[in-house]
């Protein structure tokens, strides 16, 4: 029966915290605790981290401290959990972006004074400034507050336009480079996507492929238009980022019933990225919530060039497919899920083994990756 109450007291707060408790750690001053009826808490900010990119959070760590008065004639069972609100504005048990939820403690356990290190992360471009972290257990009578701690986010990091582009030449051992000529459609380009950053990234990844810039066009990108084009178009298949078709014309023989492929001449190429795409057009690295434009189009613009796909956790941008927090940028500059690199928006070792629940993935960090494709469309011709 206990262990019921207690699994139900976990579900019933991590369900709606856990994607919003997706954490890290730092921050700054503790005010003290606040007694309730049954519990006494305290909480105290330990530190808050410091932003060295844009699209990185900072860790905020508390540390905290509950002792139960257990009633012998109901169950002693407790979960600890916090949320945060900005400076002056009341705490609330429902969970925000920035939150911690802990283990459940049983009976055995709850009886016992807890001190435990509360972690999370916040992000500096979305809620700077003074904000409180509210310290609350959720027990048999329902969510009980118990200490509020005071704390401030730094202001985010505002980096140049062209800040975090790479401009060094795609290497040999990467893929093929070559100076096929492109056209810039600067027309379709969605909401949240700025038009100037979007040229700088398509001209430069283009640059480090040795693909050649032929003009701009208001026009959407098209395949079948007889013009070289690239940029954002609909069209696209709603499963995938971006899409390169190749057409080409093939010349065979015909001799002795049987038909020889002479040779194959590539007639349009054409690169499309997808609309309806939570992109992050930089600069820095990607959060998890967003896809990076900068290696869809690196990649894209690798088959442009004529390269082909390549097996995930190599240190290139033709994978077959992206999720949202990946990225490739340049040798040893990549992550991509699973494959034993450090993953940028881990918690911190030290409040991981403070014996806090593993961060929540977002939905979107947690989604299937979606491809990145190359199409080819040909044509026969059988010469005479």
């Amino acid at each position: 029966m206990r262990r019921a109450i207690i699994l139900a007291l976990a579900a019933a707060a991590i369900g709606g915290a856990a994607d919003a408790a997706s954490a890290a750690a730092p921050s700054a001053t503790a005010p003290g605790a606040r007694a309730a009826a049954g519990f006494q808490g305290g909480l105290a900010i330990r530190s808050v981290g410091a932003q060295d990119d844009p699209s990185h959070p900072i860790a905020v760590v508390a540390d905290a401290t509950i002792a139960q008065q257990c009633d012998p004639g109901g169950p002693c069972a407790f979960l600890p959990f916090v949320t945060t609100a900005a400076a002056g504005q009341p705490c609330r048990p429902q969970p925000t972006d920035a939150a911690w939820v802990g283990e459940p403690f049983d009976e055995a356990a709850a009886q016992a004074p807890q001190a435990f290190a509360a972690s999370w992360r916040e992000w500096p471009s979305r809620a700077p400034g003074p904000k409180r972290a509210c310290l609350y257990v959720r027990g048999a009578a329902g969510d009980t507050l118990l200490a509020t701690a005071d704390y401030t986010v730094p202001p985010p990091i505002v980096l140049p336009p062209g800040a975090g582009v790479p401009r060094t030449p795609i290497p040999r051992t990467v893929g093929t480079r070559r100076s096929f000529r492109y056209r810039l459609s600067l027309a379709a380009i969605p909401r949240g996507v700025d038009r100037a950053r979007f040229s700088l990234l398509v001209r430069a990844a283009a640059r480090r492929w040795g693909l050649r810039l032929a003009g701009t066009t208001g026009r959407a990108a098209r395949s079948g238009d007889g013009v070289d084009s690239v940029g954002f178009a609909a069209g696209v298949p709603s499963f995938a980022l971006g899409v390169t078709t190749l057409r080409s014309i093939r010349y065979y023989r015909q001799a002795g019933g049987r038909r020889r492929l002479v040779r194959e001449r590539v007639v349009e190429r054409d690169t499309r990225f997808a609309l309806g795409v939570p992109w992050h057009a930089g600069p820095g690295d990607p959060p998890p919530d967003r896809v990076d434009l900068q290696t869809v189009v690196i990649h894209e613009l690798g088959h442009f060039a004529g390269n082909g796909h390549v097996r995930n956790c190599s240190d290139s941008p033709m994978w077959v497919a992206l999720r949202a927090g990946e990225w490739w940028h340049g040798r040893g500059d990549w992550f991509q899920h699973g494959c034993g690199r450090p993953d940028p928006f881990a918690l911190p070792a030290r409040a991981a083994s403070a014996g806090t629940r593993p961060a929540a993935r977002t939905a979107a960090f947690r989604a299937a990756a979606r491809p990145l494709l190359v199409e080819r469309v040909r044509r026969d011709v059988v010469l005479r």
